[in-house]
């Protein structure tokens, strides 16, 4: 089997991985990490995704076409919803987000939620793209700093960023998912200096790639997959499945 997959790159070593252990003959289209963050935005980078896969079958650039679209994405702040399948089918794992993903299934990260609300959760994608190291982030800071200070003034500046970092104070707890593709002492330590600055329990979680390479495998059950078939859009399930599929009035065109 063929499977195109469009992805988030804090997805990079963990999809990377699998794709080399896959079956199956796998292409990954990298979209930006933080695109969660605008719900809107990800939807249109994802529905240009999927009409330039279609469009390369339509015109032979691409010389064998995929037989799905698989999406490296859960609902995503939604994402997700509204997308529409060409002559292409799409899968999309039945998750809220990435954690879920990383995790290895939606029970355990709703497991997690419940036990611990407050958790900010990281990967080595998400140190790497996201968090960084405690130097990266006092970089980041000054050079925010800098670009308030040219705008308004020194004070002004600093009341600036202490509003944007007023978000730190809706967790109280700093999980490094645990996974064996590549583990690194630096991760562990970018991770607790981060819980230390915000005053954050750190704890790690054991990961699991189960779904992830079920997603990459073509084992798509019912239960934890949405495959949404050609000439159908990605609309919200209010059953607990998150996704289900809409056929497009008119069908194919």
């Amino acid at each position: 089997m063929r499977i195109h997959v469009i992805a988030c790159r804090v997805l990079t070593r963990e999809l990377s991985y699998l794709a080399a252990m896959s079956p199956n003959i796998i292409e990954i289209t990298w979209l930006p990490q933080g695109l969660h963050q605008t719900p809107d935005a990800l939807r249109i980078s994802l529905a240009d995704e999927i009409r330039t896969i279609e469009e390369n079958v339509r015109t032979d650039r691409t010389r064998f076409a995929p037989e799905a679209i698989a999406l490296g994405y859960g609902l995503c702040s939604n994402g997700v919803l509204g997308l529409e399948s060409g002559d292409i089918p799409l899968v999309v794992p039945r998750t809220d987000d990435c954690i879920a993903l990383l995790l290895g299934a939606q029970a355990r990260y709703l497991e997690q939620f419940q036990a611990h609300s407050g958790t900010y959760w990281l990967s080595s994608g998400w140190v790497e793209l996201s968090a960084g190291t405690k130097q990266e982030r006092a970089k980041r800071r000054e050079r925010r700093f800098r670009q308030y200070a040219e705008r308004f003034d020194e004070e002004s500046a600093e009341y600036l960023l202490e509003q944007e970092e007023q978000w730190a104070h809706n967790y109280n707890r700093c999980a490094l998912i645990d996974l064996p593709v590549h583990q690194s002492p630096a991760y562990e330590q970018a991770a607790h200096e981060m819980a230390q600055e915000n005053g954050w329990a750190f704890e790690r979680v054991q990961g699991s790639l189960r779904l992830m390479e079920k997603l990459l495998n073509g084992q798509w059950n019912e239960e934890e997959f949405c495959i949404c078939p050609p000439h159908h859009r990605l609309v919200a399930a209010y059953d607990g499945t998150k996704l289900c599929a809409q056929a497009l009035e008119g069908g194919a065109p």
